[in-house]
This record gives structure tokens, sequence and C-alpha cells, in this order.
């Protein structure tokens, strides 16, 4: 685990800038290869054969060199395959090694053969080609520029703006779709003009001038049908079955672990896993199942009771930490420059919160994200279920989930219908007003599925999941931890766009099969929880509290000069809304983190 960054040509001393701007990816090592046509580099956290693992790693006739960011989890299966195969390791047991051999071995369809999460590039030093790859579900990032400075790449964007080179202009129209339709990460354009990521299960080979080919190598299949005539049981035990086995080879590690408990479905069944694991032998080379928790007493969002009943459940050695309003506010620029951009809500503060105490005691965390749009967790997703079942003439099971989930769809329906009376659709906020008058009209475009299952794996390739694993890694490699997302193993990832629908919402409850499996594996209260927090924080609240001195910003000359706002309407539509005006209350979030994060990345002479 570390971070990369490479370029076209021969300039050391760039490439040492370029590390130096990410050293919190990899504080324990640094590797660079300078090339004639291309040079790259890595800063290391060491979790994997930390003896002999350093980067970049070598072919035998030095001609190949790799740099390497993530874990692969099946690389001893993999070394032994290729050991038959005859290729010759030097490493002890280093997962980056398998990749330089197999690449060795199968050319660029190595990634068909990798499973775990991974950006890495090899540098072809005789046919002056740079190759590089994304993992399949995009865990760990990886960012470029291609254009009249040159080619480069590298995990974080700060560090490609060490080239002085390369402009920090904003992206108008992708800043736009943020501010109206809370839109992001779900294309290849970042919020930086002519900066762009490598989307997830894609390949990229670059020449010294430019980009040759980006190829997508994974394209998993989704199961359409609403049901089938498997039992239930047999599709939670199977479930339980491979969950058991994703979760065990993502506890691989030289280096303690631990879990950022929420008190949610999702991270309290990793962790109850976790410890059916451990007390099975599995070595997980620490002193205990450490969990650590953001906490908020006497406030809605407070997930103690959840959090302590699996910690009583597992006898874990929990952590606590209590994010807070003034701490948040204290050190909101640094937090943006971790971030690197926008964020819809400042909830990726929890986590942020939560690796850094983590950091005093692991370098692995192992979490629960991705678990809500594989299964269906949220109450939404109820209307795409009833759409399936009636496109499919499941009429019965229609009615039957009306009636056995009305506790949860009444509430939901209710709140849809209140937001529709007249007193509260009386000239709402329009985020189009607080937009430069005149401006480009912006649209986003939504795919309107009528089918569960086909929304659900759009959420994750390309809606939800994106812009939830680039808040994991910003916070959790700002504090040097490794973040592991289990849910997001693509095996598991691949059986779960398999099951029909009436596996995700069954007899009144979202994430059926998961529920299923997870009966007498981890406490009733989290299994059969109703409702769904996680780690956020108050956001409203929090923005009320500071509202003298978000108006002041609204108000500011720096904002007033992007040529992007209405300042006179903004000001004037937050004042309303503190007055009770209805509306999106966190447009204006959007809006004060865009400007922050104009200050911190454009006014700045340099982003470091």
């Amino acid at each position: 685990m570390c971070g990369i960054v490479g370029f076209a040509g021969s300039d050391p001393e760039l490439l040492e800038q370029m590390l130096r701007s990410i050293v919190h990816r990899g504080p324990d090592g640094q590797g660079t290869d300078v090339g004639t046509h291309f040079s790259i580099g890595m800063r290391r956290l060491a979790i994997i054969d930390v003896a002999t693992g350093d980067q970049p790693i070598y072919s035998d006739d030095h001609n190949l060199a790799l740099v390497f960011n993530g874990e692969i989890y099946n690389h001893a299966e993999l070394r032994r395959e290729l050991e038959q195969r005859g290729r010759r390791f030097v490493t002890h047991h280093s997962d980056s090694e398998v990749i330089l051999r197999g690449f060795e071995e199968w050319g660029r369809n190595v990634v068909d053969h990798l499973t775990g999460m991974f950006a890495f590039a090899i540098s072809d030093h005789e046919r002056g080609e740079l190759f590089l790859a994304r993992d399949r579900l995009g865990i760990k990032p990886l960012y470029y520029v291609d254009g009249p400075t040159g080619f480069a790449f590298a995990s974080e964007l700060k560090a490609l703006f060490q080239d002085a080179r390369v402009a920090r202009r904003p992206a108008v129209d992708a800043l736009r779709r943020f501010l109206l339709f809370r839109v992001h990460d779900d294309g290849e354009d970042t919020f930086f003009d002519g900066v762009k990521r490598l989307l997830p299960a894609h390949s990229m080979l670059v020449r010294p001038d430019g980009i040759v080919k980006i190829e997508r190598y994974w394209n998993p299949p989704v199961n359409p049908e609403f049901a089938s005539s498997r039992a239930d049981d047999d599709y939670a035990q199977e479930f339980a079955s491979r969950f058991d086995d994703v979760v065990k080879r993502h506890l691989i590690s030289d280096v303690p672990v631990g879990v950022p408990l929420s008190g949610g479905l999702d991270s309290s069944g990793v962790v109850s896993t976790m410890a059916r694991l451990m007390s099975s032998g599995t070595d997980l080379h620490t002193a205990g199942l450490y969990t650590f928790s953001a906490l908020y007493p006497g406030q809605s969002i407070d997930e103690s009771e959840y959090i302590r009943e699996v910690e009583h459940a597992v006898g874990s050695i929990p952590h606590y930490v209590y994010p807070k309003l003034d701490d948040f506010w204290n050190e909101i620029d640094e937090w943006i420059w971790y971030q690197e951009e926008p964020t819809i809500a400042s909830a990726p503060y929890a986590y942020y919160s939560v690796y850094r105490l983590a950091s005093e005691h692991v370098k692995v965390m192992v979490s629960g994200n991705g678990g809500d749009e594989l299964l269906a967790g949220y109450i939404p997703y109820f209307r795409t279920y009833l759409s399936s079942a009636i496109a499919q003439r499941h009429y019965l099971a229609a009615a039957r989930e009306i009636v056995k989930g009305r506790d949860l769809y009444k509430k939901y329906a209710g709140e849809l219908f209140r937001s529709k009376l007249p007193g509260r659709t009386a000239n709402p906020v329009n985020p189009r007003e607080l937009l430069e008058p005149g401006s480009a009209l912006t649209t986003a475009h939504f795919s309107a599925h009528k089918n569960l299952n086909e929304r659900l794996a759009s959420d994750v390739l390309q809606y939800s999941t994106p812009d939830l694993l680039r808040y994991e890694d910003k916070n959790s490699m700002a504090f040097s931890i490794e973040a592991r997302v289990p849910f997001l193993d693509h095996e598991l990832v691949e059986f779960i766009f398999s099951l029909p629908i009436d596996q995700k919402i069954k007899g009144g409850w979202n994430r059926a099969v998961y529920r299923n499996a997870m009966k007498g594996r981890m406490p009733e209260k989290n299994r059969l929880r109703r409702s769904k927090i996680g780690f956020t924080n108050p956001d409203i609240a929090w923005m009320k509290e500071k509202a003298p001195e978000i108006r002041a910003i609204f108000s500011s000359p720096e904002l007033t000069s992007r040529d992007l706002y209405n300042p006179a309407q903004l000001v004037t539509a937050w004042d309303e809304y503190l007055a009770g005006r209805p509306g999106d209350g966190l447009v204006f979030w959007r809006v004060l983190v865009t400007e922050l994060w104009m200050r911190r990345y454009m006014d700045q002479a340099v982003a470091v």
C-alpha cells in the first residue's frame, strides 16, 4: 500500500517533489526509477512483506519496473502458479512482485488474474511504453493529465500540481453539475479542468507522446430476473460462505488490523465475521480485535447502543472519537487539502476523525462500505423494487411487500407527501438561482432504471460507490492507514449481481440475503434494525451554528469574483433559508465547500 507517481521524460527533481507531496500515503520508504522515456516512483506503507517488498520491483534484466498501490489478496496462489510456469521470485512474499511476474507471463491480461484493490504502473524501458491499470471497483485512485505539458499520473491530484506547467483551473461544468444535482465522481472528469481519473476496471497504454489506448477489462453481468426457484436458505448459506472467504482474505497482513464500527448492519457484520475467524485461528498479527467509532452523545445521530451491542458480543477493544463542530471548523482547510475535491456533505469528516484515532493503534482498517449500494440498503430502492415486480408481473409479491414493510414505507411515503404540501412547496430554495445569471444550462443525465438489480449495478459502478471510495481513500491515507472494503471484492460483487431481485428486498426487509446469512452471526439487535445512520455529522445543525461565518464567506470578495455564483441572491437565499424557507439545505454546504476548495487549490501559489 502506498502512493505512486510518474510522467513522461526524465526529471529526478520533479519526481522527488511529487513524492514529497504524498509522503502521508507511504511514510515507510520511497523508491524511484528514472528512465529515458518515463520516470516512476512510489511512497511505501509497508503492510505485506515488510522486509523485502520495497519498490520499484524489477524484471531480471531491469527492463521492466513496477510501482504499485494496493493489495493483491490472491498473491500466494498466483505466486505458486507462476513458479510452476517457471517464473523466478526474489522477494519473500511480496504481492507487488506477483503483478510484475504475471505481466511477464500474461502481458496486459495480468489484470484478469488479480483479486484485490490496485493501481499500478509498469515501465518498459526497451519499448518506451508505460502500462497502467486500476482495480475493477476503483478502490484505489489513479489520476492523470495528458496534454501540452505531457503525460503524468499520480495517486493524488496534489502530486500532479507539483509540475508548475499543469494548470490548476476549475472544471466549471463539473462544478455546476455538482452544485445543481449533487453529482460527482460518476465519470472520468475531476473538478480540475484537464485532469482525469482512470476509470475503474480500465487499463491504459502510454507512449512518451501520449496515451495510445484505454480499455475496459471487466464488465460484470447483472441478473434482471425478479425471483428464482431456489430457497432463500440456499442463497443465505452461499452468501455466508462467500462472505467468510472474502473477509478472511481481507485480513492478510503483517501488521495490526482494526475496523471502523458504526453500528450499522455492514460494519457489524464485518466485525462479527472477523471475530469468528479469529476464534477459529486466523492470525491478525494483533493482540485483539480493535474497533473505532464516532459517537455523538445526546444527539439523534448517535449510534452508541448498536456499537456497544457488537462490542459486547465480540469482545472487541473499543476506541471512541467525538467529532465536534469547532474542531471541524478549525481544521476544515487541512481536511479539504486531503480531500482534494469538494464533498457532498461534511459526513466524511466523521470517518476522517475515526481514522486519525485508529492511526495510533493499527495500520489496516477493514470497512463495511459498499453494502448498502449492493444490497438495496436505502429505503428509496423500494420504489424500484415495486417497478421491477410489476414489470415482471409479480403482483402478489409487490402487494405482500407493501404490507410487510409498511412501517418503513409509510414513513418514506409520508415524507414524500409532506414535501409536496403547499407550505413546503412555496418558493423553495432552487439551486439554479444561486448560480451566475445567464450562464449556460447544465444538465445531468440519469438512467431511469425500472429494474432494481440494474439500478443497484449502476449505483455501484457509477453513481454512488465511486464517491464513497474516494472519501475512504482520502480519509484513511491522510493518516497512513490502508482501508480495505470486503463488500467490494469483485468476486462477491459478481455473486451479488447474479442474485435475483427478491434476494435484495423481501418480507419487509432490505438486504434480505445478507440479513438471512448473518442470522446467529451478529447481534439480533443489529441484524434486525430498521433504521440507518452510519458515520455522519449533523450537517444542517452545524451549518446553522456557523451561520454568520458562512454568510461572510458567501459575501466575500473571493466568492464574488468566481463568475460562478449570483452572490447577492446566494446571501439572500441563505438568510431566507435560516428564517424557514424550505429547500435542500445541503446546497449551501456544496457552495461553501466549493469556495473553500477554490481558495485552497486555486488561490494559493502551489497546492502542497
